[in-house]
């Protein structure tokens, strides 16, 4: 008898109802074939999640209680006489040795795995550790810390590709953010403006360059598993930037927003406004469902964003209220009914 989860269960129960219902099958058949399957009452997929997230977490503590604190580098850094740079070159040889043994074990073991792709974490800290200690070794270019991320950015999104490793790629978006702000801080002199941009102004800017990095590699075969995360991170960086430069405009700083009335604020919300519709239309026109469904979502943040704006004085707080849980209400809807469809 075939052992199945709930969810395959579910599928195959709708499956057979539909025969039954078009007359493939009799019901007896129908019947028959209910029977041929029994529901695990143990879901390993799930407990093995756990495990693997257990792992990670214990593996995050134990390199923040061994490398954050520095206590046992410093040991052997005094033990040795080791300097930054011989710190740095020792981890950048054990990040080639493990990418090495997981390229090995990815050609070995093919199909993609939980397991395989975790591994990929120690890589990642090791990369960190190794750029850390080589800013130290040349003093960050006298606090120029952009570089060394860029540096690390660099390191995870070859082997990102190389490897079509999704939690390399993500390691990889995740440090360009710092290390495009740094860069844009230190070439401006530490002033809050770059090329006239404040820093939201400054991240609609790095989405764009992420879409670009969608571009470049796009036919890329190697780039075909994680496209979907460049893709999805530069629409949310983009929408969430466009969401605070709404708000904050073009400002410097927190004492010049406070002193700006709303009203001259107003065409950064138009344009926050158009961007929301012109990407749900793009949504559609394309039949993306991330970016519509994203769209959807910041057109709804948008809208009560400006009640807090201009209507929060205004309106009762009750039918505020009434109208967010009725929005709320419709989108769940929204969802139901895709889920069904699904």
């Amino acid at each position: 008898m075939l052992e199945v989860d709930k969810k395959d269960a579910h599928l195959l129960e709708r499956a057979i109802a539909q025969w039954e219902t078009d007359s493939l099958i009799s019901p007896e058949q129908a019947q028959n074939l209910r029977g041929t399957w029994h529901i695990r009452t143990t879901d390993w997929q799930a407990i093995t999640l756990y495990i693997f997230i257990a792992a990670i977490s214990c593996a995050l503590m134990a390199f923040g209680a061994l490398v954050l604190d520095e206590k046992w580098i410093e040991v052997l850094r005094l033990k040795y006489a080791l300097n930054d740079g011989i710190i740095s070159l020792g981890f950048a040889v054990l990040t080639v040795f493990l990418c090495i043994h997981g390229y090995r074990r990815q050609q070995r073991y093919p199909v993609y795995s939980l397991n395989r792709e975790l591994f990929w974490l120690l890589p990642i800290l090791s990369i960190g550790v190794s750029v850390v200690y080589l800013g130290k070794s040349f003093h960050y270019l006298n606090g120029n810390y952009g570089v060394f991320w860029l540096l690390a950015t660099m390191c995870y999104g070859v082997l990102g590709v190389m490897l079509s490793s999704r939690l390399l790629w993500s390691a990889t978006l995740i440090c360009l953010i710092p290390a495009f702000v740094k860069l844009t801080y230190f070439l401006s002199n530490g002033q809050a403006y770059f090329w006239g941009m404040n820093l939201p102004c400054r991240m609609v800017l790095l989405a764009i360059i992420m879409m670009g990095i969608h571009t470049i590699f796009y036919k890329n075969k190697h780039y075909k598993r994680i496209e979907d995360i460049t893709w999805t991170g530069a629409w949310l960086l983009l929408l969430l930037s466009g969401w605070m430069i709404s708000i904050f405009g073009n400002t410097a700083g927190w004492e010049e927003w406070q002193q700006v009335r709303q009203v001259h604020l107003l065409w950064w919300v138009i344009g926050f406004t158009i961007l929301c519709v012109g990407s749900l239309l793009f949504g559609i026109k394309k039949h993306d469902p991330m970016i519509r469904d994203m769209a959807v979502l910041f057109l709804l943040l948008d809208m009560y964003t400006r009640y807090f704006e201009y209507l929060w004085d205004r309106t009762h707080k009750g039918l505020f209220f009434a109208i967010l849980a009725a929005s709320f209400w419709w989108i769940g809807k929204l969802l139901e009914r895709r889920l069904k469809k699904g």
